[in-house]
C-alpha cells in the first residue's frame, strides 16, 4: 500500500541504503548524495561532500547549525504544557550534546543520540499519534518523503544494534548523521 504512494525514484531508496551501507569511501559518498536526492532535495547535498576537506567541514558544521536551530525551533512551537518542560530540556541537551559530539569527532555517540533526537520528533509533532505502532504508514500518507525519513530513522536505529557487519562504521555513521541532519532541514 505505501508503495503506490511513492514515485519511481522514492522506491529506490533501500536499495540505495543498502548501497551506501556496504560501500566505502567514494563509493559511499556517491550513494550518500543518491540516497539524500531520494529523501531530501534533489541536487542538494553534494555541495557537502563535492569541496575541499576544509570547505567540507564548514559546510557540514553550517548544516548541523541549520539543524540545531529547526530543532529548537520545532520544540518550542510544539511544546506548551509546563509538564512536559523536563523531556523539552533533555531534548534540546541531546542536540547541544550531539553537535559537540560530531564536531569532536565522536562518530558512533553523535549517531546514537542523533537516532534518539530524530526518534522523539513525531511525538513532537503528532503526540501519541507519533509513537503508534502505524506511524510510518501515517507518514507516508502525510506526504512519501516525510515517510521515507522516518523509514530512513527506522533503519538507523535497527543499524545500531547490528554493527558487526559493518564496513568503516565511523564514516558510516558521519555520512549517515549528515544525511539525517540534511533531511531534517529541508522540511
Amino acid at each position: 500500500m505505501i508503495d503506490s504512494l511513492l514515485s519511481d525514484s522514492e522506491r529506490k531508496a533501500p536499495e540505495l541504503f543498502h548501497a551506501l551501507v556496504a560501500a566505502e569511501g567514494s563509493e559511499r559518498e556517491s550513494y550518500a548524495i543518491m540516497l539524500a536526492d531520494v529523501l531530501g532535495n534533489p541536487g542538494e547535498f553534494g555541495f557537502y561532500f563535492r569541496c575541499s576537506e576544509d570547505q567540507r567541514l564548514i559546510r557540514s558544521f553550517h548544516l548541523l547549525r541549520v539543524f540545531s536551530e529547526n530543532v529548537e525551533l520545532l520544540v518550542h512551537r510544539t511544546w506548551v504544557n509546563e509538564a512536559d518542560e523536563r523531556p523539552k530540556e533533555i531534548l534540546l541537551e541531546d542536540v547541544k550534546v550531539f553537535i559537540q559530539d560530531y564536531r569532536d569527532g565522536k562518530m558512533t555517540s553523535a549517531f546514537r543520540r542523533f537516532v534518539s533526537i530524530a526518534k522523539s520528533i513525531p511525538s513532537l509533532l503528532f503526540g501519541s499519534a507519533g509513537r503508534a505502532p502505524d506511524f510510518l504508514e501515517y507518514a507516508f500518507r502525510i506526504d512519501p518523503k516525510f515517510g521515507l525519513f522516518f523509514w530512513f530513522v527506522g533503519e538507523l536505529d535497527k543499524q545500531m544494534r547490528q554493527t558487526a557487519d559493518l564496513k568503516n562504521v565511523e564514516e558510516l555513521y558521519k555520512i549517515e548523521t549528515l544525511i539525517g541532519s540534511y533531511i531534517l532541514s529541508c522540511f
